[in-house]
């Protein structure tokens, strides 16, 4: 769903008579939260604010302008990201000496502003006065962002804190068991680590069984059409229909990253 925005200039015609250049907009907001985060240790690279805590723990901020193309254009949302490097990676022990940086993206714990202070994810309108969008993001940072970056700033913290910042973690929350085996694999607890692997694979085999027997049930308007796993189903009026089966391909990826991380 998010794409690295477009870095040329963007002009989009958002009333009659009235453009906006959105890149210095955006340039001219982040500018002024970078130098209010400046002080707790974050360092700008193009739209992304990063630093790392615990040496190699990445804490992100980043500003992505809604694209044109798909009538987002004079847009702006905040993306926050949180990258522990064996949960992203999938090791236990790392080979490569870790970037300058990591981009949003590449995080594993993910929200946007709006999100993480328990309302809808907020899109900011470049119309209006840059001034009020800079404290709005400010505010939202200084309430809701920095104080659950200080407290997720360790592996340890991350084991024992995650699950108090629901909505700093609500896109990969499902993967939790998964990424604390990885944790605990990175600090050397192999057992505690088997154990977390083993309760995230049952979860994915009792989804997979779920589906198979009583099917996943898919909202579809009048005349859409969806094909999955030889079914070719047509709606005939707006509402849910049933689609059956399955794919495997999640499960074979948990039997093979098992063998490599030496957990069977």
């Amino acid at each position: 769903m998010r794409k690295r925005e477009e870095r040329s200039v963007v002009f989009d015609f958002l009333k009659k008579g009235t453009e906006i250049n959105t890149a210095q907009i955006v340039d001219e907001i982040e500018a002024a939260v970078y130098v209010h985060v400046k002080p707790y240790g974050f360092k700008k690279y193009g739209r992304t604010l990063h630093r790392f805590v615990s040496e190699d723990i990445s804490q992100v901020i980043h500003f992505q302008s809604g694209m044109p193309t798909r009538g987002m254009g004079g847009l702006l949302c905040v993306n926050l990201g949180i990258r522990i490097p064996e949960c992203s990676e999938r090791v236990f022990q790392l080979k490569t000496e870790k970037k300058k940086y990591y981009h949003e993206y590449e995080c594993t714990i993910r929200s946007r502003l709006g999100t993480i202070s328990g309302k809808q994810e907020t899109w900011y309108d470049l119309r209006k006065k840059t001034d009020g969008i800079i404290k709005n993001i400010m505010d939202e940072i200084d309430q809701y962002v920095l104080p659950a970056y200080e407290v997720l700033s360790s592996r340890e913290a991350i084991l024992k804190h995650r699950k108090e910042y629901p909505l700093l973690d609500n896109m990969s929350s499902r993967l939790m068991a998964l990424e604390e085996c990885m944790i605990y694999g990175h600090l050397g607890n192999i057992e505690e680590a088997k154990q977390l692997f083993e309760r995230h694979y049952r979860s994915v085999v009792e989804d997979y069984n779920d589906q198979v027997k009583n099917g996943r049930k898919l909202y579809l308007k009048k005349g859409e059409r969806v094909i999955f796993m030889g079914q070719n189903i047509t709606a005939e009026k707006d509402g849910y229909v049933t689609s059956y089966g399955a794919s495997h391909g999640n499960i074979d990826y948990l039997d093979e990253l098992a063998t490599n991380l030496g957990l069977r």
